[in-house]
């Protein structure tokens, strides 16, 4: 079955347009009366295409604010739409304790427009409040208290293995010196202090690794990537599709390696050879998609019934 246009009132949303989302249903192909898992729900966007085609989904976030938006956004879907709050690796574990499976999964690993321009949630190199960086704001601790708590080789440490940050040593000792001057006491000051810190010519704000090991750090990103990834294979039904979509190479790689690895292992059937990637029309409309990389696997048919052959099927 064809899936049919989404609702125009979710199409056309500038908060937030999903990103590779005619790849996610080519890969997923949902059809009336399957169930699917959107592990990183956010906004609703790839969900509003899956529901569309009649499919069920259950979204899972983190973050109340994105919880409350998708809830509205997909109102129209309420008989075949329900939502879960917590991390996608927790709630999968629990999917799993409850016997619950499903016909395909998306993870979209991307932080939401909405949260990168809400000022007042301190994601942006420009917000002019606490750096927080958590996904949900009313749990664990921001990222002004883990600077506070670490060393400056340790924070150094951090920014190297979640940023890939090079100069990882000399930004953090100007951010521990600003700080124990009682400077960083917003995100703005605080990406002013790293680009003060590397002075010179950067093609991009030289802060925005900073910004992503520290959110790294914050949410436990990888960790939980890995977390869900082990429990993937076992949350699909027979030939079940899952998807994921990475937006640095730190995802990618677990992502890659961690279905190479469940391949070999027996426990998919098959995975993406290469990642599929933004094309020119869709990097005109949304610039934020030029990094985004999309990974799919699926999961051995259940076998054919004796004198049954079983069909064989691909993806793109």
């Amino acid at each position: 079955m064809r899936p049919s246009a989404p609702q125009p009132e979710l199409a056309d949303d500038p908060r937030h347009l999903p990103v590779l989302a005619d790849a996610v249903v080519a890969a997923l192909r949902p059809v009336a009366g399957e169930r699917f898992l959107d592990a990183t729900c956010g906004l609703g966007g790839h969900a509003a295409r899956v529901l569309a085609a009649g499919a069920s989904v259950v979204g899972v976030d983190r973050d109340p604010a994105a919880r409350a938006i998708a809830g509205e956004r997909l109102a129209p879907f309420a008989g075949r739409f329900t939502q879960r709050a917590g991390t996608f690796a927790a709630v999968a574990a629990e999917c799993l304790l409850h016997h619950e499976h499903f016909h395909g999964i998306l993870m979209d690993l991307g932080v939401s427009s909405v949260q990168l321009d809400d000022h007042g949630r301190g994601f942006s190199i420009r917000a002019e409040v606490r750096a927080d960086f958590r996904m949900d704001p009313t749990s664990g601790e921001d990222a002004t208290d883990l600077i506070d708590r670490l060393d400056e080789s340790e924070l150094a440490d951090v920014l190297f293995q979640f940023g890939e940050e090079r100069r990882s040593r000399r930004i953090a000792k100007a951010i521990k010196r600003e700080r124990a001057a009682g400077g960083c006491t917003t995100a703005a000051e605080l990406a002013e202090t790293v680009r003060a810190a590397v002075p010179g010519h950067h093609p991009r704000h030289p802060a925005l690794r900073t910004f992503q090991a520290l959110r790294i750090a914050v949410n436990d990103e990888l960790d939980e990537l890995k977390r869900m990834l082990d429990l993937l294979p076992d949350l699909l039904l027979p030939g079940g599709r899952a998807v994921v979509i990475s937006f640095h190479s730190l995802e990618d790689r677990l992502v890659k390696h961690g279905f190479r690895d469940q391949l070999a292992a027996g426990r998919l059937a098959a995975i993406a050879r290469h990642p599929v990637v933004a094309d020119d029309a869709e990097l005109s409309v949304n610039p934020r998609a030029s990094s985004a990389k999309l990974r799919w696997a699926t999961r051995h048919p259940a076998p054919p019934a004796p004198g049954i052959q079983s069909p064989v099927s691909s993806l793109p």
